[in-house]
């Protein structure tokens, strides 16, 4: 397999629509899939959750099901009406009866911490008179990797790897050869992406979000600069996203905010810079290429905000590549964006996100422009490395050493909350 193929095949596996918060979408999926394998009424259901995508499902509204937060009501929704032949999108044709079925289960819903596991998991257990059945999501959001019939089930070992297991091996060269020659086929997938991220944020700009920014640019308070606009494109596009308005985001490795913070500062600078379109879509490409690069090391999901350290990043490369920078100026764009934003954390997912995506696209979208004026952050704090691989390695230390036990005081306040 020659590597343009290579990585169009990673990029395939971590880049699709998804309608709605992929935490809460991934449980849906996970739940809708049991029911379809259940035979008989259901009786009870049974959700073990790693640390991570329970805080992510906690606060954040659920598409269709209005009202609703919370990771039973993941659970419920996804076993009353959810479609799970439409993959990511299973929470984007929810009717009001649908929705009212779930209501109805909420009681014989049960869903715990599984503090064992240290990566994206999910177990589902549904019993009915006659049948009970476990599927197990491990790894990626729609990556089911077990579903079995049983009375009792044995312990689930978590299986290693992912799909973008081997994008460490490949340089900022390979990723710049890929954006320049990927096909046609290649370049109207992420044309796709860029349009429906943008049609999300056109809805965002009619809410409370996108209303406030109109107001403090009617008192010139806000706007007028490219960084600005960049920064409201997003933000209405993740608060529409948080808000629970059904309309599909293009996910980039498991989040629709990473998906709106890599597609959308690319595709507004190449507009208000009058950009060839296929030039910004090459610009999307390498994007891709960079943003499973460093989430390798980041991990599916973390501690830190992936918006502010690896997609929101991404997209600056991407606009480097874009405006004809060098590799060069990526790496300083790196260096600049790790050492000021990497200790963004992620608190669970609800419509601040939304400030979080505007704040990581104006400083990743600043540090792309200010690189191509030939300016980094240097050698210091965490950065210590000219080498893009040390420097995603070192983001990885931060999250999965260095703040091991911040999920757990994360999830206790919202708890107690």
């Amino acid at each position: 397999m020659d590597r343009n193929t290579q990585l169009m095949k990673m990029i395939r596996s971590v880049v699709v629509p998804a309608t709605g918060c992929t935490e809460p979408v991934a449980i849906a999926l996970n739940a809708s899939k049991a029911r379809a394998e259940l035979k008989g009424e259901l009786k009870s259901a049974k959700v073990k959750l790693d640390i991570c995508l329970l805080k992510n499902a906690m606060g954040v509204a659920i598409p269709g099901f209005e009202g609703a937060r919370g990771a039973r009501e993941c659970v419920a929704v996804g076993i009353a009406a959810g479609d799970f032949e439409a993959g990511m999108n299973v929470l984007g044709n929810i009717t009001p009866e649908g929705a009212e079925e779930a209501r109805r289960i909420l009681p014989l819903i049960d869903v715990k911490l599984d503090g064992t596991r240290t990566g994206l998991y999910i177990e589902t257990i549904l019993e009915s008179d006659e049948d009970c059945v476990r599927v197990i999501t491990s790894g990626g959001h729609d990556n089911i990797v077990s579903v079995e019939h049983a009375k009792d089930f044995e312990h689930f070992v978590t299986p290693e790897g992912s799909a973008i297991d081997g994008i460490e091996n490949f340089t900022l060269q390979d990723f710049k050869d890929f954006a320049d020659t990927v096909d046609e086929e290649a370049l109207a997938f992420f044309k796709e992406g860029l349009e429906m991220n943008m049609t999300i944020s056109e809805a965002g700009q009619k809410l409370p979000m996108g209303q406030c920014f109109d107001r403090l640019a009617a008192k010139s308070l806000y706007g007028g600069s490219l960084i600005l606009d960049v920064q409201m494109v997003a933000s209405c596009a993740s608060y529409a996203r948080m808000s629970g308005f059904p309309l599909p985001v293009m996910t980039v490795t498991g989040s629709g905010n990473q998906g709106i913070a890599l597609f959308l500062p690319i595709g507004v600078v190449g507009k208000t810079l009058n950009v060839p379109e296929e030039k910004v879509l090459r610009g999307i490409a390498f994007a891709q290429a960079m943003n499973m690069f460093i989430k390798h090391d980041v991990g599916t999901l973390s501690c830190l905000c992936s918006c502010s350290i690896s997609a929101g990043l991404a997209g600056a490369c991407g606009i480097i590549y874009m405006l004809g920078g060098t590799l060069d100026q990526v790496l300083a764009c790196m260096k600049t964006v790790i050492g000021s934003a990497t200790g963004v954390i992620c608190d669970g997912a609800k419509e601040g996100c939304a400030n979080k995506v505007g704040l990581s696209v104006a400083n990743t979208t600043l540090a792309a422009l200010m690189a191509l004026e030939g300016f980094s952050i240097e050698a210091g704090g965490i950065v210590g490395t000219d080498e893009p691989g040390q420097l995603t390695k070192n983001i990885g230390r931060v999250a999965n050493v260095g703040m091991k036990d911040a999920n757990a005081t994360i999830v206790d306040i919202m708890m107690g909350r």
